[in-house]
């Protein structure tokens, strides 16, 4: 997989390749943040992240249109890209009109009356059920998207890191049809990539988090098995599900959480990692509680309501680990960072971590660095979540085969 990383680096056009002026250039992104309850955005790292790529974009003179999405159909965070707009502009420093159209009449026409260096936000992607329909790029050139901008468009950038691993018609479908380039986004993911392949072994430790289980479970594996990591410090639901893999069913509190949650299956894979790397995965031995609205650590042995942070005894041993460590990668949060009681965990693991090659991934991974205060000290911050953990792991990113033919297709041809 790092081979194929490097091969991207080496032939497809840096994002300067396709900043032209005049020219109408889709840029897709992603800025799919973490949301309150009042579908407010509660951090907006990533949006200022692909803000440097809108200014440079239009500072050449490019007519930009911005495509992007927020959740997925039937989610709690599935909403208007309007507010992301909104922060676009205010990092760009510059007018973004935002239109409440993706690829009808109304967003066709707005492309059309583009002026150079004027930046167009269309209405989040994922609108559109086949959006959410993954297939070869062969076929997401068919998409209604595809079929309805590519005509309209001169160049495509591909910048969002953070969905690369989605076959979907916004991310694989243009490439095929329309000369394409690498966002700058983009391009520092895959050097930090290769980074994390050159510091492999020895020396470095993953603290694997969050609530996406299954990906996450299936990551630790093929990082343990291609001796990527040395360990790995497991916490939040991960760490949950690790720790019921070691210990079992050890209260009926925890059964009754795991029937309610669908862990079973992730359990059973997360044992037989354990059984086969026990010196080189931590699980937690005691979690925080809410009790009575306070804080209480207690061991997982005795553990009577649902698990929000790791406990203060495994936190000390984690941080011994990264303290011991070179290089330190943090996938997801340790708890649940929204709530400041409960955040602890994250952030003083982050703190003890600094002095070392660091890297976070992830929307609420980045939003706890920042609550740490140490995301400017941060050696690298990717915009990726699963697609972070993903990549990390050596899973297949369908877009870099999409931009490789892109490259054979309208570069190699044309003698670049």
């Amino acid at each position: 997989m790092y081979e194929l990383y490097r091969e991207v680096l080496a032939k497809v056009p840096p994002m300067g390749e396709c900043a032209k002026s005049g020219k109408v250039v889709a840029v897709r992104i992603d800025v799919n943040s973490p949301l309150d309850d009042g579908q407010r955005i509660l951090d907006d790292y990533r949006i200022q992240a692909h803000a440097a790529t809108l200014r440079a974009l239009s500072d050449v003179g490019a007519k930009v249109v911005v495509l992007a999405h927020q959740g997925r159909p039937g989610g709690d965070d599935f909403t208007s890209l309007e507010q992301h707009a909104g922060l676009a502009e205010k990092y760009v420093g510059k007018p973004v009109r935002f239109i409440d159209d993706n690829q009808g009449p109304a967003a066709r026409e707005a492309i059309k009356g583009l002026g150079p260096g004027e930046i167009l936000f269309l209405e989040n992607v994922r609108f559109l059920a086949d959006e959410v329909i993954e297939k070869v790029p062969e076929e997401q050139v068919n998409a209604v998207i595809v079929r309805k901008l590519a005509p309209l468009l001169d160049y495509y950038v591909f910048d969002g890191f953070a969905v690369s691993h989605r076959s979907q018609p916004s991310v694989v479908g243009f490439p095929l049809v329309v000369p394409s380039c690498m966002g700058e986004v983009f391009e520092k993911e895959l050097r930090a990539l290769v980074k994390v392949q050159e510091a492999r072994g020895e020396g470095v430790v993953l603290v694997a988090g969050g609530a996406k289980v299954p990906d996450t479970v299936r990551a630790v594996g093929h990082l343990l098995k291609d001796g990527l990591v040395e360990t790995v410090a497991t916490g939040g639901l991960v760490g949950f599900v690790f720790a019921v893999a070691k210990n079992g069913f050890t209260t009926p509190h925890v059964r009754r959480f795991v029937e309610k949650s669908g862990l079973a299956t992730a359990i059973t894979r997360a044992r037989e990692l354990v059984d086969k790397y026990p010196a080189r995965i931590s699980v937690p031995t005691d979690f925080a509680v809410e009790v009575n609205g306070s804080r209480m650590d207690i061991d997982v042995f005795s553990l009577s309501s649902d698990p929000l942070d790791i406990g203060k005894a495994t936190l000390g041993t984690y941080m011994d680990m990264v303290r011991g460590a070179r290089t330190v990668i943090f996938s997801g949060p340790l708890g649940v960072i929204e709530d400041e009681k409960f955040a602890v965990g994250t952030i003083e693991l982050m703190k003890a971590s600094m002095g070392r090659y660091v890297i976070i991934g992830g929307g609420h991974t980045i939003l706890a660095a920042r609550k740490a205060g140490i995301i400017d000290r941060v050696s690298h911050v990717s915009t990726g979540g699963r697609a972070f953990i993903q990549s990390v792991g050596g899973e297949e990113m369908p877009v870099l085969h999409a931009l490789l033919k892109s490259y054979e297709k309208f570069w190699e041809a044309a003698g670049r």
